[in-house]
C-alpha cells in the first residue's frame, strides 16, 4: 500500500450533479457555473479543472484547492486478440481492482468492479480464492467506467455495463446506489445489469430502487446441494427463499431476469440438470446465460470447462424447454479476463487475504 498521505479533498467522480452543485455552490458566482462543472466531470468526462474552459481560471484554481477530480491508476492494460481489454487499476490506499471491456454484437460491454475481493467465495472463482475486500466508494465504481471510456474512445450510446467483476455488488448496496444515480446520467438503466450471488436483502433494496438496473443472478446448480457447494453464500439465502424472492422481483416491461450458469465439467452440466434448471425457473420472466467455465488450473485445478458439444446440448435443451438462451463463450481467454485472474497472477496464490471489513454499508 502506498504511504502517502490521503487526499483531504473531496472527489468530484460518481458525484450526481445535483449534490455536485451543493458542494461547489460557496464558491461559484452564480448557480449555472455549478452545473456547468457537474457537465464537465459526468458528461465531458474531465480529468482536472485547468479543462473547464468556459470557467474563469480564478474560479478553476480556487476549486482544484478545494476539491479534486480522480480516477483509478492504471497499472496493467491486456489487449485480448478477440477484441477484449482489461485493465488493472490501483487505488488512492493501494488496492487493486479489475476492469474489462468485451465487445459484444456491435457494442461496448464495460465490466466493473464492486469490491475489492469477494467473501462469498464462490469454488470456481479467482476473486473469491483470494479472499474478502472492502467496498469500493462511489468515484472508485464510477471511476472505472471514466478510465475504460477514456481509453477506449467509445461513444457512450454503445456502452453497456455489468457489475460482474470483483466482489458482490449487493453487499455494497450504499456506494453502488450512489454510483448508479451518477452512471444514469451517461447510461440507461436498462443498458446497466447488477450480478449476484443470490443476496436476498439487497435483492429486495434493488427491488424498491425507483430506477432498477437489470438483474442477473448466478445459479449454477438446480438442486440446494450442488449450489452450495459451489456458492457457500447459498447455505445462508437458500435455493427456495431465493426463487421465492425473484418471482415476486418487479420488472418493468419487457425485462427479464439473467439467470447466470457456469458450466463445469461432470458436475451440473448433464440434460438431467438443464431439465431441473427450466423446471426450477418455470413462470419467471427469464433468460439464461451458459458460461463454459474459464479455468484456471492455479487456483481451482479441480474444475474443467466441458466439451462444446456438451455446452451445446446443455442450452439446446433449456431451448427446447422454451426459454431465452445465449451461450456466452468466454472473452480473453490469453489476457486472464476471467473474474480476478490478472489480480490473482499478480498476488500470487499463496496470498489470500482479507483486504477489509465487507458490509452492507
Amino acid at each position: 500500500m502506498t504511504n502517502d498521505p490521503p487526499d483531504p479533498r473531496p472527489n468530484l467522480v460518481g458525484v450526481p450533479p445535483s449534490r455536485i452543485a451543493n458542494l461547489i455552490e460557496p464558491y461559484v458566482d452564480r448557480p449555472f457555473r455549478a452545473r456547468q462543472v457537474g457537465q464537465w466531470i459526468i458528461d465531458r468526462n474531465a480529468t482536472g479543472f485547468a479543462e473547464m474552459t468556459n470557467l474563469t481560471k480564478e474560479l478553476r484554481d480556487e476549486l482544484g484547492r478545494r476539491f479534486r477530480i480522480a480516477d483509478p491508476e492504471i497499472l496493467e492494460e491486456s489487449a485480448s486478440g478477440d477484441g477484449s481489454v482489461k485493465w488493472l487499476l490501483r487505488l488512492t490506499d493501494g488496492l487493486t481492482i479489475e476492469g474489462v471491456s468485451m465487445p459484444v454484437d456491435g457494442k461496448l460491454t464495460m465490466c466493473l468492479s464492486s469490491q475489492t475481493g469477494c467473501a462469498v467465495g464462490c469454488t470456481f472463482c479467482v476473486t473469491g480464492a483470494l479472499g474478502a475486500g472492502r467496498n469500493l466508494t462511489p468515484d472508485e465504481i464510477v471511476g472505472q467506467y471514466r478510465v475504460m471510456l477514456r481509453q477506449l474512445k467509445a461513444p457512450v450510446e454503445r456502452v453497456n455495463i455489468v457489475f460482474m467483476g470483483m466482489g458482490e455488488p449487493l453487499l455494497n448496496t450504499t456506494h453502488l446506489g450512489a454510483a448508479l444515480e451518477t452512471l444514469y446520467e451517461r447510461v440507461s438503466p436498462k443498458r446497466i445489469t447488477v450480478s449476484t450471488s443470490g443476496v436476498l436483502p439487497g435483492i429486495t433494496w434493488l427491488a424498491g430502487l425507483p430506477r432498477r438496473p437489470k438483474l442477473a443472478v448466478s445459479l449454477n446448480a438446480p438442486d440446494q446441494e450442488r449450489r452450495q457447494r459451489l456458492m457457500p453464500i447459498a447455505r445462508r439465502y437458500r435455493l427456495p427463499e431465493l426463487m421465492a424472492g425473484l418471482r415476486g422481483f418487479p420488472l418493468e416491461r419487457g425485462r427479464r431476469i439473467t439467470f447466470e450458469y457456469v458450466l463445469i465439467s461432470d458436475l451440473n452440466d448433464q440434460v438431467a440438470d438443464a431439465q431441473a434448471v427450466a423446471q426450477l425457473i418455470r413462470g419467471i420472466p427469464a433468460k439464461v446465460n451458459v458460461i463454459p467455465l474459464n479455468e484456471d488450473p492455479q487456483y481451482f485445478p479441480e474444475h474443467r470447462r466441458p466439451d462444446d458439444e456438451t455446452v451445446n446440448r446443455f442450452a439446446a435443451t433449456l431451448r427446447d424447454a422454451g426459454l431465452t438462451v445465449t451461450v456466452r463463450w468466454s472473452k480473453g481467454l490469453d489476457v486472464d479476463a476471467a473474474c480476478g485472474q490478472l489480480k490473482g497472477r499478480h498476488q500470487g496464490r499463496g496470498s489470500r487475504k482479507s483486504e477489509g471489513v465487507v458490509d452492507s454499508s
